[in-house]
């Protein structure tokens, strides 16, 4: 599987569609913009499937793809005995632990590209969030990289589970598919698929921001900003599993809440909307 084919399969999201999804929010029976981040989540998606129809803006299939090169690690979220596995079952979303076996930056990234790609096909996955129990944090070093271009800044890096996981990103964005970010390493992986394939990023959202040293520093590099904020110290997708639980309730308010249209009254008054009075204060 050639990265380079996965790259130029990456399209740009909906754009108009994303707007078609914000307006549908605007005409609910609700302070215009009240629900902030699930609505920004939302409508995001609704950029991503191509479509703003209520039938078609529906719960997507959501996995935690949980990517490692300890072999202790993955055994132990087979078996279920890391915390990340237990959340995410409760946000209704499967874990698949991974084992990065390459040894260079060009297999890792292919590794990780095909193994999602595997996932995707073969359990309809519609969303996907990324994580790794291994410890990260940003150091001075680390900050100097993110000047670098994309396969310099990889092998700079030199992490074959953070390749592992920019090819995923990149394969996820080449099949539409949106990818929950949580903690430094899917950070740094979104990073890197940004600085291959620009576009990549279209299809990524912070899920939350985590304790791990430096993740502040690097949302704000992506410029994104997230839901969750729990002091988790990890980036294994606790907090992005979390944060499947809000995008659900968004995708729950887009469908079962009427607009002012459908209900029959009166749209709100432009000057006592959410937003207005928002940027007053």
């Amino acid at each position: 599987m050639d990265i380079n084919n996965i790259i130029e399969q990456i399209k740009p999201i909906d754009s108009q569609k994303v707007d078609e999804a914000q307006s549908r929010f605007d005409n609910l029976i609700k302070p215009v913009g009240s629900l902030a981040k699930l609505e920004e989540m939302v409508s995001r998606y609704a950029g991503i499937i191509g479509s703003a129809d209520k039938k078609a803006v529906q719960y997507p299939k959501k996995a935690l793809l949980l990517w490692s090169a300890d072999t202790q690690a993955v055994a132990k979220a087979m078996h279920g005995e890391l915390p990340v596995v237990l959340l995410a079952h409760e946000a209704k979303a499967e874990v698949y632990p991974l084992m990065t076996t390459a040894v260079n930056l060009e297999d890792a990234l292919e590794e990780g590209a095909i193994l999602t790609k595997e996932y995707i096909t073969t359990e309809k996955l519609q969303m996907l969030a990324l994580g790794s129990p291994e410890k990260y944090q940003v150091t001075e070093q680390m900050e100097a990289l993110l000047e670098l271009e994309g396969i310099e800044f990889l092998q700079k890096l030199d992490d074959h589970v953070i390749t592992a996981m920019t090819g995923a990103v990149l394969q996820a964005a080449s099949c539409k598919v949106p990818v929950m970010l949580d903690g430094i390493a899917a950070c740094l992986a979104a990073i890197a698929a940004g600085k291959l394939a620009p576009v990549s990023l279209e299809y990524c959202m912070a899920g939350h921001v985590s304790a791990e040293p430096g993740m502040e520093k690097l949302l704000n590099w992506l410029q994104m900003s997230a839901p969750l904020r729990l002091a988790i110290n990890s980036g294994a997708g606790e907090g992005a599993v979390l944060a499947f639980t809000l995008f659900d309730a968004g995708i729950k308010a887009y469908n079962e809440m009427e607009t002012f249209a459908e209900a029959g009254v009166h749209a709100e008054m432009e000057e006592f909307s959410h937003s207005v009075q928002v940027k007053g204060k």
